[in-house]
């Protein structure tokens, strides 16, 4: 079915489109009673037409419905109309992508990705506590909602599980080979960790681990951690070579704690990472100032650990922490001073 802005989708009001995508297209829409909006995800009908892409439609209402969290979108409902035509209805959101973000401006600064990965994870703990593994984490999975409080004007959510994977501990688990079959490599090559690259189906949590790794690199240094003229280029670099350090990427210096969480998150061995998402939220957390993860209760300080002012700045310099965490006190970086990045040669 063709749809276009004022037609009735389950009950709604079409309003305009929102994106569109290889099995369907997202649009934006008005409850007739309250002037609620909503985003409904529709099936294709050249989609439809094959089994093993409404299964996938079907199965992502299964998934979302399983997650509870308010660092994933949330879905309200699934539903199939007359003519057979498959609908998920999500809660709109206002505010944009990270990707769009990222195009708009290249890189971010440190205060900014912050919030925006520890939120990511906050997602991701829902996901894998559910037994989902998402597959596909990348900056146009990851959403900048904005919100009405002053303290915390935006939130990351996490977007899109359509190629995501269930995992034992998922109630609604079980074998699917016209799935796995089609899994054979799915997800976005730029953010895929090397065992993703060689068999998306015998992936594990781990996988998502290396993706946030990798996105948290690319909005910080304005580059991927491997960069390269084609896909079979890139996953040559992923799979044969260990990831660059910030400070090789751009020449700059950065907190040894940053490093230390982008190493590990982006090891080759999924064996060599984070075991899961609250091992690397707990690790990020201490990256940065209390105040930019916006909790309540900053954690209580460890010896050698830098305290940092209201404004997220440090204020003792002199504490014992490394030399890197001194010089990134008293120098700015890349991301601050917009100075150009340059990839390894």
């Amino acid at each position: 079915m063709a749809i276009h802005p004022g037609d009735t989708l389950a009950g709604y009001q079409v309003i305009q489109l929102l994106g569109r995508g290889g099995m369907g297209e997202v649009w934006a829409a008005r409850s007739a009673h309250d002037s609620h909006e909503v985003a409904i995800k529709v099936l294709l009908a050249k989609s439809a037409l094959k089994p093993e892409l409404v299964a996938r439609f079907e199965r992502e209402a299964l998934v979302c419905a399983s997650i509870d969290s308010e660092f994933v979108c949330k879905l309200l409902a699934h539903e199939r109309d007359a003519s057979g035509t498959h609908f998920l209805i999500f809660e709109k959101l206002d505010g944009e992508a990270l990707s769009e973000r990222l195009k708009r401006e290249l890189y971010l600064p440190f205060a900014e990705v912050g919030p925006i990965i520890d939120d990511t994870l906050l997602g991701l703990t829902a996901a894998h506590r559910a037994g989902v593994i998402h597959r596909d984490l990348k900056p146009a999975n990851i959403f900048l909602q904005r919100t009405s409080d002053p303290a915390r004007p935006e939130r990351a959510k996490v977007l899109d599980f359509g190629i995501s994977k269930l995992s034992s501990k998922h109630k609604g688990h079980r074998d699917e080979p016209s799935l796995t079959e089609f899994d054979a490599t799915l997800g976005s090559f730029a953010y895929m960790a090397p065992e993703q690259v060689r068999g998306a189906a015998r992936v594990d949590l781990r996988c998502d681990i290396y993706a946030l790794g990798a996105v948290a690199f690319r909005a910080l240094a304005g580059r991927l951690p491997f960069e390269g003229p084609n896909a079979g280029t890139l996953i040559a670099l992923k799979l044969d070579r260990v990831a660059p350090s910030l400070s090789e990427a751009t020449r700059d210096h950065w907190p040894a704690a940053l490093e230390r969480f982008l190493a590990k998150a982006l090891q080759r061995d999924p064996e060599a990472r984070f075991a899961s998402a609250e091992e690397a939220v707990a690790e990020w957390r201490t990256c940065l100032p209390s105040a930019l993860t916006r909790r309540r209760e900053a954690p209580p300080r460890t010896q050698g650990e830098p305290t940092y002012g209201p404004d997220g700045t440090f204020a003792d310099a002199q504490s014992t922490n490394t030399e890197g965490d001194v010089e990134w006190a008293q120098s700015s970086t890349a991301t601050e001073a917009g100075q150009s990045l340059k990839p390894n040669a």
